[in-house]
């Protein structure tokens, strides 16, 4: 039996780790079972690969981290990969200079929602009542939220909605928060204690200051210890079979009815490869362009600009202090910043060297700006910032994922 797998991103590798463990324990069905697993990049990892620049700096396609919640399964899979990892504790705040008008850095611990006794004295009375409105109206019966805009305002009010999640949304996912669906919430989005918010209201600010809540699944979180979260898949590939890796190989066609798939390859051109067993992992939409087996489906997507800058030491403070930061304000190019040398050896050399990662996402069809006009507006935010200076700039690396994030739209599900 055949089974062709599309994409050798963690869900791919996934089959086949399983599939080595299965036949690793002379199980019967796995015995006769020939994988080929086609990735269209020249190394393993998708969206969670790592690349080298030419100046020797290690760049993630993202601020993304591995979450110590994964299911062991997951996480002996990736500790079968590499050995070596680094446990860190999450360091992040949340720039609302844009509250107070300023055009620096003015921070407030994350979540942000927590952070409201640190909001102007103004725009904090309106959130607390409109939290304490809330609480009132608790033993209600509720309507089901139609929206992420409504659940907003279910929980949190009109005025945290409109300096902060309405902005956010929009910024990372390219969207009204009305044109998405609650569904998908799950931990990502803190509630608020409400006692817990009238204790944070007692303290004074330099208390407030030093808050971190622990809250959410990346409170605490792995990082291989060097060349990035790529490593986990080049490893896992370099132990797996190689002859079940095809890379730099872009699917092309594929005959459902026939169970026949067409790849390009730089070396061979086209090929041919019948199937028993089809295993996508990539965009939906591509799948469908290439069966044919039903019309394409209104699947809502943006694209992603990584911009990382590699710099010498030393480290500003700010980079010193947190492991990233979220910015709401619509001026500012980047949605997060991620102090990716403090995760692990992502330079050159880390005694000399230090590194910032930027993530810009945009509507998928939005071709208004470069990226090169991006990465230097990206770069004249960070130091307006404080976060860099230019002289110490010693690398820039940039490349587009025309695949960001899949944006769950309230028709999502139709």
């Amino acid at each position: 039996m055949r089974i062709i797998v599309i994409g050798a991103a963690p869900t791919g590798l996934g089959v086949a780790y399983r599939l080595y463990q299965l036949q690793n324990n002379n199980i019967d069905i796995a015995k006769n079972v020939e994988l080929i697993v086609l990735e269209k990049e020249l190394s393993p990892g998708g969206l969670s690969r790592t690349v080298m620049d030419e100046n020797g700096f290690f760049w993630d396609m993202g601020g993304h981290v591995t979450f110590d919640h994964n299911l062991p399964y997951y996480k002996e899979a990736i500790c079968w990969a590499i050995n070596e990892w680094n446990i860190l504790t999450r360091s992040c705040q949340v720039d609302i200079s844009y509250m107070f008008n300023e055009k620096g850095l003015h921070l407030v611990p994350y979540p942000v929602q927590y952070a409201v006794p640190m909001f102007p004295a103004s725009i904090k009375a309106k959130c607390l009542e409109d939290l304490r409105d809330r609480r009132r109206k608790s033993a209600a019966k509720r309507i089901p939220p139609k929206n992420f805009n409504d659940w907003i305002d279910e929980h949190f009010g009109p005025t945290l909605s409109n300096y902060f999640f309405k902005q956010y949304t929009r910024k990372v996912w390219t969207v009204r928060p009305d044109q998405m669906n609650p569904v998908w919430i799950g931990t990502r989005v803190a509630m608020i204690p409400y006692e817990k918010l009238e204790e944070f209201c007692a303290m004074n600010e330099e208390d407030l200051k030093e808050i971190d809540l622990g809250w959410g699944p990346n409170a605490r979180f792995m990082f291989p210890k060097r060349y990035g979260t790529g490593s986990i898949w080049k490893s896992m590939t370099n132990k797996l079979p190689s002859q079940w890796f095809h890379f730099g190989c872009k699917v092309i066609n594929i005959d459902a009815k026939r169970k026949t798939i067409m790849y390009e390859n730089e070396r061979y051109g086209k090929v041919n490869l019948n199937y028993d067993i089809l295993i996508n992992t990539g965009p939906i939409d591509q799948l469908i362009k290439y069966t044919k087996l039903c019309q394409q489906i209104d699947l809502k997507y943006n694209k992603v600009f990584v911009i990382g800058v590699g710099l010498i030491k030393p480290m500003s403070r700010v980079a010193e202090q947190f492991t990233w930061l979220y910015f709401p304000e619509n001026t500012v190019p980047f949605y997060r910043v991620t102090f990716l040398s403090r995760y692990g050896e992502m330079t050159p050399d880390n005694d000399k060297y230090w590194s910032v990662l930027c993530e810009c996402a945009y509507d998928i069809n939005d071709n208004s700006i470069s990226e090169e006009e991006i990465k230097e507006k990206t770069i004249k935010c960070l130091i307006r910032k404080s976060i860099i200076l230019r002289e110490q700039i010693v690398s820039l690396f940039s490349t587009l994922l025309p695949y960001g994030y899949p944006i769950p739209t309230v028709n999502v599900k139709r």
